[in-house]
């Protein structure tokens, strides 16, 4: 029997209502004891303030946030009072209150339907956004250098691109190691999985270890490492055993890359990875056009000026082509393939554009650490609830209109409904939520729709979803 838009939307409300209404929330201060005896300012005025006001805790002046605590929850309280209110405790609780939303896979309970979906049972995108804040809480919030600046914010994330479901987090201090976090995720691969992450996590022994784990990857190759191929001419010690320095040549890329034409792919077969390690995998090259060319050196020359980043000099020679690697059959990703998969990485830059612009996430003042860490914690919990509705809402407008949902638009429109799904949440009533998130629904089906950009793939494109699309609505160039 098929289940209808509205019991869907009815059964994630109730998700929701269960770790997000008033008794839950009270419990959860309790267990954390960031309430300890009766008062007026309890763990749901904290979580109203921090989360379904989206006001930003760290830069909005104290006086300005106590009046839109009374203006919603009718609780007055003076500065100083709400001031001495976000300590360790209120971390703590918010740190809890997140970490048990992200447990519960708010995200969609289906996957989309791809031209992937029986090879890969997960797509996990890894990649991280740093952003600075001030110097007095370099003590906490180490930064990576940079711009005159000692102190940063780093936070990583990995999520599933085909649910939705938010996998790993972590949020440290602006010179925290990537490749570090990413070892850490191993744990957590399943059988089926495909992982896609940035260059700052790359690392031959973690690839290693997903290949031996049945998961799949697609991974640009850092050119400090060299790539083999077996010597069809070894040479032979008297005894007949081979001399090592003999069995395996090292591939010239300079070579390789001067007989490619722009926007041309090239597998090299039969290749290993690392002059030590040896991984076997696919070797894929793609030669830049002259306008990918051309952003790529101008984005090197700012990280070198700006950044204090130092390119060797083959890097800069190699700077026209992408070297891919991976482990999946070419029967599965041809190699034409390779590159369109790899660039599904970039839907991670949306996430985190979206996270800057509509919560303000890297928007900081001098304040005390206590503060800022609400403000972080608080605002995670409101783009978890903002994602899973996004993912809910772009898994049933592909089943049942067979539309396209933008991501940007999404974020926009949803967090517009905050003040509404604050209001059932209190009122503790799971129907009127869901008449809610059927507003909601209608309303993304009209004007949420993905606006496609002359001759640019989006990620329904590289997946291979069948949805409706017609090229008036493509902007030519």
């Amino acid at each position: 029997m098929k289940v209808t838009t509205k019991e869907e939307l009815h059964l994630f409300s109730q998700v929701l209502q269960k770790y997000l209404s008033p008794t839950e929330v009270e419990r959860l201060a309790r267990t954390t004891e960031f309430v300890r005896r009766t008062s007026k300012y309890r763990g749901q005025e904290l979580v109203t303030l921090c989360v379904w006001l989206s006001h930003n805790l760290a830069s909005t002046s104290l006086t300005q946030l106590c009046s839109e605590l009374e203006a919603t929850t009718e609780i007055s309280m003076s500065p100083e009072g709400l001031n001495q209110r976000l300590n360790e405790k209120a971390v703590a609780f918010l740190r809890e209150l997140f970490a048990r939303l992200l447990k519960i896979e708010l995200g969609s309970s289906s996957s989309i339907p791809s031209v992937y979906q029986n090879h890969f049972l997960r797509i996990r995108i890894l990649d991280s956004t740093t952003f600075q804040v001030p110097d007095s809480l370099t003590e906490h919030y180490p930064g990576a250098g940079g711009c005159g600046h000692t102190a940063g914010v780093k936070i990583q994330l990995e999520y599933d691109l085909h649910s939705g479901q938010f996998l790993n987090m972590d949020i440290g201090a602006g010179k925290k190691n990537d490749k570090t976090f990413g070892t850490t995720c191993l744990s957590t691969l399943r059988p089926g999985d495909l992982c896609i992450r940035d260059l700052g996590y790359f690392s031959l022994e973690d690839l290693d270890q997903m290949d031996q784990r049945g998961v799949s990857y697609v991974s640009r190759l850092k050119l400090n490492n060299r790539i083999y191929q077996k010597n069809s001419e070894p040479a032979f010690f008297q005894d007949g055993t081979i001399k090592k320095q003999t069995e395996y040549l090292p591939l010239d890329l300079e070579e390789i890359m001067h007989g490619m034409q722009p926007g041309e792919t090239v597998e090299v077969r039969d290749t290993y990875i690392g002059r030590y390690q040896k991984l076997p995998a696919r070797v894929i090259l793609y030669r830049l056009t002259e306008v990918q060319v051309k952003k790529r050196r101008k984005d090197q020359a700012y990280k070198e000026k700006k950044k204090g980043m130092k390119y060797s000099d083959k890097s800069k020679r190699l700077t026209e082509i992408n070297v891919y690697i991976t482990n999946i059959a070419w029967e599965i990703v041809p190699k034409e393939h390779v590159h369109d998969l790899y660039s599904l990485r970039w839907q991670v830059e949306i996430v985190f554009k979206t996270w800057k612009s509509f919560f303000q996430m890297d928007r900081c003042k001098d304040v005390k650490r206590e503060r800022l860490e609400c403000h972080l914690y608080g605002q995670l919990i409101a783009i978890l609830i903002c994602s899973s509705t996004l993912f809910r809402m772009r898994e049933l407008l592909l089943r049942e209109k067979q539309k396209e949902l933008s991501e940007y638009k999404a974020f926009y429109t949803i967090q517009t409904y905050f003040p509404l799904f604050h209001q059932a949440i209190q009122q503790q009533n799971t129907q009127a939520y869901t008449k809610i998130l059927l507003r909601l629904f209608h309303l993304l089906g009209k004007n949420g729709r993905k606006s496609h950009r002359y001759k640019k793939k989006t990620i329904f494109d590289i997946l291979g979803v069948v949805y409706e699309y017609t090229i008036s609505n493509a902007k030519v160039a």
